[in-house]
């Protein structure tokens, strides 16, 4: 499913989430992520801590309460890692085959030979400057 959006309309995107979901989220630089993820954490995850882009701790970890039970929701940006190596090196994998959490993984290039998302949001840029097409593929 392929929509365009306003800035001012991020709100209305609604997608499924479920415990153990790996989300793959995509776009071009510019394109808004922060404003994505934040919604995504924010309203569609009900995370009320302050959302920081992970680009310098790799990730952040968060906290979801759904029917009583907590679950924890992982926020990775893996940008600034230039190979699978350097992803063990910070114990992602540990958190990625656990199938209790959600996780959201930014620029996941580098490990999409390992790990297959749930799924798959892509963010583009259009010819106008408020606005962006978003696509979504559930892909499990």
């Amino acid at each position: 499913m392929k929509i365009k959006y306003n800035f001012s309309e991020i709100n209305k995107l609604d997608f499924p989430l479920n415990k153990g979901n790996i989300v793959f989220l995509k776009w071009d630089l510019g394109a808004w992520k922060t404003t994505l993820s934040k919604h995504i954490l924010n309203n569609l995850l009900s995370v009320t801590d302050s959302i920081t882009s992970p680009t310098y701790t790799y990730y952040n970890k968060y906290e979801w309460t759904l029917d009583w039970e907590k679950i924890d929701i992982y926020h990775f940006d893996l940008y600034r890692l230039s190979d699978y190596d350097e992803f063990f090196a910070i114990w992602a994998e540990e958190i990625l085959d656990n199938n209790s959490w959600i996780i959201l993984i930014e620029w996941p290039d580098i490990i999409e030979k390992y790990y297959k998302p749930d799924l798959e949001i892509n963010l583009f840029k259009t010819d106008i400057e408020e606005q962006r097409e978003i696509e979504i593929k559930k892909l499990k």
